[in-house]
């Protein structure tokens, strides 16, 4: 598997890793468990585009990117944002891990996604060090 193969790969699985996670959490109505967040108008908050468009949206363009770009710069500008992600992701696992009811679900499935954002940081790490240009293989 080639460099840009494992890294396109990793974004589509973090983002197979977010939608499972709201999923998980949608998916306890069927137990009785009422997941309206507190204070809830009715209304969908605009901060909801903001964290789709980061976390689903944005990684489809990061693979289209990593498919198509041919610039030295981009491979660094990726490596940036694998790095926050990943401690977009480590924030999160840490957040779900101190509420005071823990679902065993969320933190098994938010450590694997934090996991996949490690290796995705090492793997744009080592692209972006090999020096090798964009283009396709």
């Amino acid at each position: 598997m080639t460099d840009k193969q494992r890294l396109i790969v990793l974004w589509l699985m973090t983002v197979v890793g977010m939608i499972l996670h709201f999923n998980y959490h949608v998916s306890s109505i069927f137990y009785g468990i009422d997941v309206t967040r507190p204070n809830a108008n009715g209304e969908v908050p605009d901060t909801l585009v903001i964290i789709r468009s980061t976390f689903y949206h944005a990684p489809m363009i990061w693979v289209l990117t990593i498919m198509y770009a041919k610039k030295h710069w981009v491979k660094l500008t990726l490596f940036i944002l694998s790095l926050l992600y990943w401690l977009a992701h480590f924030m999160h696992l840490v957040e779900e891990m101190l509420k005071e009811k823990r679902n065993l679900s969320q933190l098994t499935l938010l450590g694997l996604v934090l996991l996949l954002a490690s290796f995705l940081v090492y793997e744009h790490y080592h692209w972006k060090r090999k020096g090798q240009s964009i283009s396709p293989e």
